[in-house]
């Protein structure tokens, strides 16, 4: 995993995502001990992992993947891909109360900071593309120079206009 350099999953026409293993939490307990009086803690998800490891180091492109409202682990560990250039989310599917959409808010902010280029959402009834306001965001993505959005969305970031790298802008499905 050292060399991996893309992640390409999913398929962007019939918006199906991959997903990615997800943190069972710490209310999932699992192997019990043989006297059954401890208990190992849920593994962590799959990007904490492989960070951990340092085998993701070299990842720029993470395209294709679906993050549900379970998905909080995943969302998180994206904040540890400082060297992403391209992240798509074919499919989003969460709840604007939950962990998971907080941390996703969170690590597009993060990565944005860190040299983000390419962001796609495709967003189908989530509200999350509508966060990415101003409102939501204390800082635009400096380096991102494509932004595609899809849902419904009720109005643009106020940040684009700051963006000085912008060249593309897809929005798709919208209510403007």
């Amino acid at each position: 995993l050292k060399r991996i350099n893309s992640i390409l999953g999913g398929n962007k026409n019939t918006r199906k995502g991959l997903r990615l293993p997800q943190e069972k939490r710490n209310k999932a307990m699992k192997n019990p001990s043989p006297q059954g009086k401890t208990k190992e803690p849920a593994k962590k998800g799959f990007l904490s992992q492989e960070k951990a490891k340092g085998t993701m180091k070299s990842l720029r492109v993470l395209s294709g993947i679906e993050i549900v409202d379970e998905s909080a682990a995943v969302a998180a560990s994206l904040h540890q891909l400082t060297g992403l250039r391209k992240l798509a989310i074919y499919k989003l599917k969460i709840s604007e109360e939950n962990d998971t959409f907080k941390e996703l808010l969170s690590s597009i902010e993060y990565l944005g900071s860190c040299g983000l280029q390419t962001l796609a959402i495709n967003d189908e009834n989530s509200k999350f593309i509508n966060s990415l306001h101003l409102h939501y965001m204390s800082a635009p993505p400096r380096y991102l120079v494509s932004l595609e959005l899809s849902g419904k969305l009720d109005w643009l970031p106020v940040w684009i206009t700051s963006i000085t790298t912008l060249n593309k802008l897809t929005i798709s499905i919208t209510v403007l």
